[in-house]
């Protein structure tokens, strides 16, 4: 799916290069020169994400970041600002602009935090709003969410890749006292080592090579709201002492300079990885893990989550399909079989990708096996690993099958709860393994 970017930038060179950037990267881009004709533009072509000039006329960048709170709150806007404009670029994502880039905009920067943004606005859009699924293990994380998000302790937020960390601190940010205060996102994994520390801290004018201007780091943005530090494991061995202080004592010593800022923030942090073990290892400090996991909070996958799987298909199913400009598509039972016995290693994320692919492949028509089948392939084992797999996993699930359906007299529906599968789950296995009562 094409990504559209809307660029707004009344200065014609900076527009001009950025636009070359921009396309350079493979992202579709339009530009505007005032924020008057950015939101003709943007009423009229729908982008995927808007990059706004701060400081323009006669309409700024703020009218321009209202109009899309207002008329399309998924779609992410990245402030372009002035150093001296800075306080105003850090009001703007109190209102709900998703991050500011000083100019001179660094082009790397630039396109990491484009990219962070896109994401952002994906899962926004593609997903139910708040937490999706009715099942009881998600019912009972939005009730852990409240208490989560009740003080100002840091959160651990674990969980498999693609379960839903980043909307979750979404979650417990709109729950908690400091719900109109900034949400700053950091991925550790995503930006290079060398600028990590200017990205968290901020940096002062001529601290090093290329420094043309004062940067507000993570911390800065974050003050008086919550800053989410992303994929935590990845950070270098060593940062995490600069990060302790700074976590411990609410205080930060930006690059290059020379007095400690104090802030009042609450912290969240999400790992895939398992920080016990990296710990045991030294490749993560003890210290910093104890300060970070104050509190904790771990996603289930989405193969233990039931009808959820059903759900969010659906859901996904209907999104798409008006996207593309198709009639909706439906679930036949043997699709919906299928997607309950995938392990959906990538989890929500996957489940969004095949639903998206699967409606491109079938438009518009029920969905068969035929429509999905490849698409929750098991991998890229050999044909002789998948074979030996196969056959010690279907032995001990038809022994596990047989022993629910004995227990509840071959009560079908008892059966299938003591499994944790649905009804429909439970039919497909039985008849994948012949096993029948007769």
């Amino acid at each position: 799916m094409t990504v559209r970017i809307l660029l707004v930038e009344d200065e014609e060179k900076l527009r001009r290069l950025l636009q070359l950037v921009l396309t350079d990267a493979g992202y579709e881009v339009q530009t505007a020169i005032d924020g008057g004709s950015a939101i003709k533009l943007w009423k009229k072509w729908q982008p995927s994400l808007v990059l706004t000039d701060l400081m323009m006329e006669p309409l700024d960048g703020l009218h321009v970041l209202r109009y899309g709170q207002d008329q399309d709150p998924g779609t992410p806007c990245i402030i372009l600002t002035a150093f001296g404009t800075v306080a105003t670029a850090v009001d703007a994502m109190k209102k709900g602009a998703f991050d500011f880039l000083t100019k001179p905009i660094d082009h790397t920067q630039l396109l990491e935090v484009v990219k962070q943004a896109i994401e952002t606005g994906l899962t926004t859009k593609h997903s139910p709003q708040g937490l999706p699924g009715s099942s009881e293990v998600m019912q009972a994380l939005r009730n852990e969410i409240e208490s989560l998000a009740s003080t100002n302790s840091a959160v651990l937020i674990l969980g498999e890749s693609g379960t839903g960390k980043g909307l979750v601190a979404k979650e417990i940010h709109k729950a908690s006292k400091l719900q109109n205060g900034p949400f700053v996102h950091i991925n550790c994994a995503s930006i290079p080592a060398e600028l990590l520390e200017s990205e968290l801290f901020g940096h002062k004018k001529g601290s090093f090579t290329g420094a043309t201007e004062n940067h507000d780091g993570a911390f800065a943005r974050a003050d008086g709201g919550i800053l989410f530090l992303d994929e935590i494991g990845d950070l270098p061995l060593s940062l995490q002492p600069k990060l302790l202080h700074a976590v411990e004592e609410k205080e930060f010593l930006p690059v290059g300079g020379t007095k400690p800022l104090a802030v009042s923030l609450k912290i969240l942090s999400s790992t895939n990885l398992d920080l016990k073990e990296m710990v045991s290892r030294k490749e993560f400090r003890m210290d910093l893990f104890y300060r970070l996991n104050t509190m904790q909070v771990t996603l289930p996958p989405l193969r233990n989550r039931g009808n959820d799987i059903t759900e969010l298909a659906n859901t996904f199913l209907a999104f798409f399909s008006k996207e593309f400009g198709y009639q909706k598509s439906t679930l036949t039972e043997e699709v919906q079989d299928i997607l309950q016995t995938y392990s959906w290693p990538g989890n929500v994320r996957e489940l969004r990708n095949v639903m998206e692919r699967a409606v491109l492949r079938c438009p518009g028509k029920k969905l068969t096996g035929d429509c999905i089948s490849d698409l929750v392939s098991t991998g890229d084992n050999t044909q002789s690993q998948k074979t030996t797999t196969y056959l010690d996993l279907a032995a001990k699930e038809q022994e596990l099958l047989l022993a629910a359906l004995k227990q509840h007299n071959w009560n079908k529906t008892h059966a299938a709860k003591d499994l944790k599968i649905s009804r429909s789950a439970l039919r497909y296995r039985l008849k994948k393994y012949g096993i029948s009562n007769s």
